[in-house]
């Protein structure tokens, strides 16, 4: 018997606990938003400003991470 399983997209724990308290809203409503389940205004400011917090948060890792490689190989 196969079983379908649907793997569960992973959301930045950081970036929803920045959008929870500035917006006052529960983790799961935000997650439904940025997901598409709700539909609003609202939804598509969550879902907007998740998708630019994420990326900036994804640019400052790498830099980061070059930046303790390059430190390495100095050693």
């Amino acid at each position: 018997m196969d079983k379908n399983i649907k793997s569960q997209p992973s959301y930045n724990q950081d970036v929803l606990k920045i959008i929870k308290e500035k917006h006052g809203y529960s983790y799961d409503y935000i997650r439904k938003s940025i997901r598409g389940d709700r539909v609003g205004i609202i939804c598509d400011i969550i879902k907007a400003e998740y998708k630019r917090l994420d990326n900036e948060y994804r640019i400052v890792r790498e830099s980061q991470a070059k930046r303790l490689r390059e430190e390495i190989r100095k050693q």
